[in-house]
């Protein structure tokens, strides 16, 4: 069973000032599950530079301080001006953790649109996501799950997502986590779970099973099994430096106890330490599962992709090869990312 499959061409031209010919190999990478393809230029690395940009930090200190005294998410505001839920879903309207906060979204975009955020950090860089902070708000979105499927036994497909500064499309620079519910999983999650389901039909096998097998035995982007997750870099990826932790067991977000958002905290930290300690200041997080409708072959799952650093008049790193192509640009190569990510793990 072939899982990594990639075709290459080779563009000649010559350089500049050179009479020779030179050959630049071009990489084309396409998802075991999915198809759906990625390309790696040679040479790009070098270009880095030009797609991410540095960040600059006393912007990003700038927009903290600016935005502070008038944030909505912070103490006293995010106490009188957020909304509450009913009380059958929620007795006091809103949820609390140690340090987080659970509430109604104000401008919801699902039939379950939930906001978790720490009140008292204002600002937090990608290394500052302890795995005590994360641990107490993955708990809170355990606990009101359990209402959740009690009370709206129409939601089937969960899922927990994160934008970390306005690069990766944040409205509000205080950090926080958005739970969507909805009848339907979103398109492309609609299609994994499609393909997954087909995959255990044909194979009689789960496909994430098989995948986390396969990049056990290449190494190459394999990183770390720990509290249940197993964590490597994508072949194919479908964002920058996309990582991605895998469950043993637990097919939707209804499934996931006190352990399972423990180790899941635990990675997504050192995760966000890699971002950090390579100088990435936005990103995305989306964990996903199974649609409660079917779930052979299915697998909680979450994705952590970096966005463009933060600076003044920053490249967005989408145009006309994602939007228009399906093609993802990988820049930084994935074996690389992984290499670095496992010394992290294994501090």
């Amino acid at each position: 069973m072939e899982f990594f499959k990639k075709r290459s061409e080779h563009a000649v031209f010559k350089m500049p000032g050179a009479d020779e010919i030179s050959k630049h190999k071009v990489e084309y990478r396409e998802d075991p599950l999915t198809g759906k393809t990625s390309v790696i230029g040679e040479g790009l690395l070098k270009k880095a530079a030009i797609f991410f940009g540095e960040t600059d930090q006393d912007l990003v200190r700038e927009l903290s301080e600016n935005s502070k005294g008038k944030c909505f998410f912070c103490p006293p505001a995010v106490y009188e001006a957020t909304p509450k839920y009913p009380a059958e879903l929620c007795p006091e309207g809103r949820m609390q953790g140690e340090h987080s906060l659970l509430f109604p979204n104000l401008f919801p975009l699902a039939e379950l649109h939930t906001v978790l955020t720490w009140p008292d950090c204002h600002f937090l860089s990608p290394g500052e996501f302890t795995p005590e902070l994360l641990a107490d708000l993955f708990n809170l979105t355990g606990r009101f799950l359990v209402p959740v499927r009690q009370q709206l036994p129409e939601i089937r497909a969960l899922s927990l997502n994160s934008n970390y500064m306005p690069p990766a499309g944040a409205s509000v620079l205080h950090p926080h986590f958005q739970l969507l519910g909805t009848k339907q999983p979103a398109h492309h999650h609609r299609e994994v779970i499609e393909k997954a389901a087909q995959w255990y039909h044909q194979n009689g096998s789960c496909y994430w099973n098989d995948l986390i097998s396969a990049e056990k035995n290449a190494r190459e982007r394999w990183v770390n099994e720990s509290n249940g997750w197993s964590w490597f870099t994508a072949w194919s990826p479908i964002g920058s430096n996309e990582v991605l932790g895998v469950h043993e067991s637990a097919q939707t977000l209804f499934d996931l106890k006190g352990q399972d958002w423990k180790g899941l905290a635990s990675g997504l930290h050192t995760v966000l330490k890699e971002y950090h300690r390579r100088q990435y200041s936005s990103f995305n997080v989306c964990l996903t599962g199974g649609c409660c409708d079917s779930l052979e072959g299915q697998r909680c799952v979450i994705r952590v992709i970096s966005r463009q650093n933060v600076k003044p008049l920053y490249r967005n790193d989408e145009y006309f090869l994602q939007k228009l192509h399906g093609i993802e640009l990988i820049v930084s190569p994935p074996e690389e990312l992984a290499e670095d990510l496992r010394s992290q793990f294994n501090c």
